[in-house]
């Protein structure tokens, strides 16, 4: 059986959390459906945006100045996005993730695994850099 991937949210890179979050409530009518958590794995802080409860779209500020999350904005950075904000990644559930890993592997893709945990990370060179997420569904 083909395991199939259902989009969730994606997750915006921001210099600013508070400012983002704010920027969106005021542009978008959007509330924040999530406190402000750290993420240990990432190193980054984020807020869950969306409306009535479900989550549209995440923000995210690294937490510090050597995470991957800080080193992909320093590349991004230009003249129209001085701080090197954007798309980050994009999150899909599915019901066996482990099933697309092996499959996207088996074509010649990366995969990244974190011990005890059943979401799949696919390499960003792997996807037309769309870096994704797969999660078990609900």
């Amino acid at each position: 059986m083909n395991s199939v991937m259902t989009f969730t949210h994606y997750t915006i890179a921001v210099h600013n959390l508070d400012s983002a979050v704010q920027n969106y409530k005021n542009l978008f009518g959007m509330e924040a459906v999530s406190e402000r958590e750290h993420n240990d794995i990432g190193n980054f802080d984020s807020v869950s945006m969306g409306y009535d409860g479900v989550t549209v779209l995440r923000l995210i500020e690294s937490s510090s100045d050597d995470s991957a999350l800080a080193r992909l904005m320093k590349s991004r950075k230009n003249e129209f996005n001085p701080h090197g904000e954007g798309v980050y990644m994009l999150a899909f559930e599915a019901d066996d993730p482990e099933a697309i890993a092996q499959r996207v592997e088996s074509h010649g893709g990366k995969i990244t695994r974190l011990e005890g945990r059943k979401n799949v990370f696919v390499h960003p060179t792997s996807s037309n850099f769309g870096f994704m997420e797969i999660v078990p569904k609900k």
